[in-house]
């Protein structure tokens, strides 16, 4: 399964149930911010490996977790440990992270995290 769908669909929504979590990009009607946690997934690299006969046998990819969180409800380290650790779990990495408030939006905060995972290919694909 894309990590991006995975993430979106199943990680994500078992460790933070009471988020909206959308993959690729947030909806209009929740652009505004009023309903937070607003947690959105993206791609950001992929590229293949593990080479056989002229064949991959496993994709890397880059996935980036995107987080607006309300800074007067939302325990941000905690919010960050908790993430990183379920993740891991599910074999995901971190490799960046950063967080900074919002430009316009003065009590939200926005979480960055990138995660790296390795899946293998099935055969036959």
């Amino acid at each position: 399964m894309n990590p991006i769908v995975e993430l979106a669909t199943q990680i994500l929504p078992s460790i933070f149930p009471d988020a909206q979590i959308h993959p690729y990009r947030i909806p209009e009607k929740y652009q505004t911010l009023e309903q937070l946690p607003i947690i959105k997934t993206e791609s950001i690299t992929e590229s293949n490996g593990s080479y056989g006969s002229d064949r991959y046998g496993s994709r890397t990819y880059q996935v980036q977790v995107m987080a607006f969180l309300d800074i007067n409800e939302t325990d941000i380290e905690n919010f960050n440990d908790v993430i990183d650790r379920c993740l891991e779990e599910k074999g995901y990495s971190l490799s960046y992270a950063e967080n900074h408030p919002h430009p316009e939006f003065e009590n939200v905060q926005v979480i960055i995290r990138h995660y790296q995972v390795t899946k293998l290919k099935e055969r036959g694909n």
